[in-house]
């Protein structure tokens, strides 16, 4: 049985979600107000770069978007975020901060689902202990204000999932239903590969009742026919482009296996090494909470094993597992607290459960922030933007020069925001992957017009085209001179000056 609640059980659990939310937004903003970071390239390179080229008319084209094997769906939505905000406010920093603002409301939903899932059925204290654990993991946070579609998706799956739990009370209404089916769509449109899982979790909530299962898939099939086949058949010109080019470049031609390998264990070895000393005793709680919850240790073991199939992994492909995993272990734990005698008071079950929450919480942020896994990631290319910012406040800015950076550390036009070219020393480094079936290229387009680039040694004869600059210390060119610096010089965050020339661009 639940551990004990306040008189008021209705009014005990909307305090509760309250303060398990008003935590969560906090911790968030505060995150966006202090911290710039970019988790992966492609926050920058796949979706807000190409919604900057889509609306301004500048961007790196990258490799993706020339084969045509990416969506144009989220891209769309940023890009028009991007117009409305820049209308008021031109400078960068201004969208930018106002999409991550956006991610982290839609981000509300993991703590939310967190404590509906465990107040439904175990009561305010456990739930409060889930929901404060989801508000407060380091994973959940950091990937928070991020622009990808894993935290996106998981969103959208989390809030569907919610819609068909059966300890909601009576039967779903045709409206939640439906609400259900869109949210799950909505999901594998932004990231097929949770498609499998999530049809699993439908079946799972609504296979008793084929009525029911009928309403949601028809919700589901009909974002997912808009939103991929409608959509890429007017930009690509064959519907599921994005899904099925994709998966051939990825999957059977090795493309995504070309950027890096690792073995079939490493999501399970990253709780292993991330949570330290405790990472038993925390995934022994975990895994009694999905004793406690099937549908949610079903949503984290399928997601784990279907990505742990492909050779090239990354943390944030398993977002939706690891967004989960706090759910777990909060709820492992609360059972556990249940059977403690001394804790079924009210006046003690609740704040040794906001207790044992933020302690919980403190120990894996330390331990996973201090991790060979994490290290530094709280900073990465944080630099980079900075620096950006700063050339582009060089009030006789004609032109960028960028030495000693891959284009893809770069902030590219997104963080530019100039009418004025970009040149990058290091152009084209994917043509180094000669061997796959076809050539990976980049470009270059300033208001729809190519920037012919001047690579490696060229671009120190070509100082004429820019007058302002970004590198190491050791990167300056004569006439150039050593403006502010930026960075604490870690693998993550690399220190990178600004330099800048007295007259204009030829």
């Amino acid at each position: 049985m639940p551990l004990s609640l306040p008189a008021s059980e209705a009014t005990a659990r909307r305090a509760g979600l309250r303060l398990v939310l008003l935590v969560a937004l906090g911790v968030r903003l505060w995150i966006v107000a202090t911290h710039s970071y970019v988790v992966w390239p492609d926050e920058t390179f796949q979706y807000l770069e190409p919604a900057h080229r889509l609306v301004f008319g500048s961007g790196i084209i990258t490799w993706e978007f020339l084969d045509g094997i990416r969506s144009w769906f989220l891209p769309g939505i940023v890009g028009g975020v991007m117009w409305l905000v820049a209308q008021a406010y031109p400078d960068p920093r201004a969208y930018v901060a106002v999409l991550r603002v956006l991610c982290v409301l839609a981000s509300l939903s993991v703590p939310f689902v967190g404590y509906q899932l465990a107040v439904r059925r175990f009561g305010v204290a456990t739930a409060l202990l889930a929901g404060l654990l989801c508000a407060l993991a380091s994973e959940t946070v950091y990937f928070a204000p991020v622009i990808l579609t894993e935290p996106l998706a998981t969103d959208a799956a989390l809030l569907a999932i919610w819609c068909g739990d059966a300890a909601a009370g009576p039967p779903p209404s045709r409206r939640r239903l439906l609400a259900a089916g869109l949210l799950f769509g909505l999901a594998a449109s932004l990231r097929y590969q949770y498609a499998p899982i999530l049809g699993v979790v439908a079946l799972l909530q609504y296979g008793r009742s084929p009525r029911r299962l009928a309403v949601v898939a028809a919700g589901g099939i009909a974002v997912v026919l808009l939103a991929v086949g409608v959509l890429d058949a007017l930009t690509w010109g064959s519907p599921f482009q994005s899904v099925w080019l994709n998966f051939l470049r990825n999957a059977a031609q090795g493309v995504s296996g070309a950027m890096g390998t690792e073995a079939w264990f490493y999501y399970p070895a990253y709780y292993l090494v991330a949570w330290s000393v405790l990472a038993t005793a925390l995934l022994a709680c975990a895994a009694y909470g999905a004793v406690r919850v099937p549908v949610l240790g079903v949503v984290v073991l399928g997601t784990i094993a279907l990505h742990s199939l492909t050779p090239h992994k990354e943390l944030r492909f398993v977002f939706l597992a690891t967004a989960c995993m706090p759910m777990l272990v909060g709820i492992g734990l609360g059972g556990l607290l249940e059977r403690l005698p001394r804790l079924r008071p009210a006046a003690v079950g609740l704040p040794v459960a906001a207790g044992a929450a933020l302690l919980v919480s403190a120990y894996t942020a330390v331990a996973t922030y201090h991790s060979t896994v994490t290290l530094d990631a709280w900073h990465r290319e944080r630099s980079t933007l900075e620096a950006t910012a700063a050339a582009r406040s060089y009030p006789g800015a004609c032109g960028l020069g960028i030495r000693s950076m891959r284009v893809y550390e770069s902030g590219g036009y997104t963080y530019w925001h100039r009418n004025f070219p970009i040149y990058f020393e290091i152009w084209d480094e994917a043509q180094q992957l000669g061997h796959l079936a076809f050539r990976i290229r980049l470009e270059n387009v300033l208001a729809g017009q190519p920037v012919p680039q001047h690579p490696y040694a060229a671009l120190a004869a070509n100082t004429d085209k820019f007058n302002v600059m970004v590198g190491t210390r050791n990167d300056g060119l004569p006439g150039f001179s050593e403006g502010a610096c930026y960075g604490e010089g870690s693998d993550n965050d690399p220190a990178y000056c600004v330099f800048t020339r007295p007259g204009g661009c030829s």
